[in-house]
């Protein structure tokens, strides 16, 4: 698993080398994603969340949403998380066509066959760090080679954080750069999509969607990713609900 994890880091480096003349491109939006993958996510919750968002990257929702924006192309980053620990599935890189998004959904995926090929559940952490994962993301958002208006963390994940600070802290300090967190609670459990609601979205148009099921994952990624593209929001209002 280490090896594992070392060539994505590998590849991710590399790939952040290739665009690094990129600084002077402008996006729509620019949207990192973090999966939760600490002890209360068992396996086939793992495999819903990485399935479901390589197939809603090339779903033509969004295709259709990012042609309709000013730029036409947005920015995309995935890391995995738990507690601590923060391991990058796909460094930052443009889409902008069908091309790319289909490019982009076949390295997720290819990614995701090699940790289960490996036939070991990946476990970065038996705790639950929303507020570092929240943290981690403001980070990538921060370090993108991307300008844009609109800055966006989806946070996924079946759990409250019980480690470190609370979540709102987090939350309230990607809101204060003019960050919007959206998320997607896992599961049927209502407090968990309450205390999303409460603690861990914010910024201007913040949402949280449920998803229950496989069939309804592609759907909710897609819809959520598509609502965030077409949004022209004026990023510097602050509001949260």
């Amino acid at each position: 698993m280490r090896r594992l994890l070392t060539l994505v880091f590998l590849g991710c480096a590399l790939f952040v080398g290739r665009i690094g003349l990129a600084d002077s491109v402008r996006t729509d939006a620019n949207i990192v994603t973090g999966l939760d993958l600490s002890g209360s996510i068992e396996a086939p919750d793992a495999r819903l969340q990485m399935d479901g968002i390589a197939m809603a990257i090339r779903s033509p929702q969004i295709i259709a949403a990012i042609k309709y924006g000013t730029h036409g192309r947005i920015g995309f980053a995935l890391f995995v998380w738990a507690d601590g620990n923060y391991p990058v599935l796909a460094a930052w890189r443009l889409i902008s066509s069908p091309e790319e998004a289909l490019a982009v959904s076949e390295e997720v995926a290819e990614q995701l066959r090699a940790i289960r090929a490996s036939d070991i559940v990946v476990r970065l952490g038996a705790l639950t760090d929303v507020s570092g994962a929240i943290d981690y993301g403001r980070e990538m958002l921060q370090a993108a080679p991307f300008d844009t208006n609109h800055r966006i963390i989806n946070i996924v994940s079946n759990g409250v954080d019980n480690v470190g600070e609370h979540a709102w802290l987090a939350r309230d300090r990607a809101i204060a750069q003019g960050v919007t967190i959206n998320g997607i609670a896992l599961g049927r459990d209502r407090t968990i999509y309450d205390y999303f609601k409460r603690e861990v979205i914010g910024g201007p148009q913040a949402f949280v969607f449920s998803a229950t099921d496989p069939e309804h994952m592609v759907e909710v990624l897609a819809r959520k990713f598509t609502t965030e593209i077409v949004s022209t929001t004026d990023p510097t209002d602050q509001g949260f609900r």
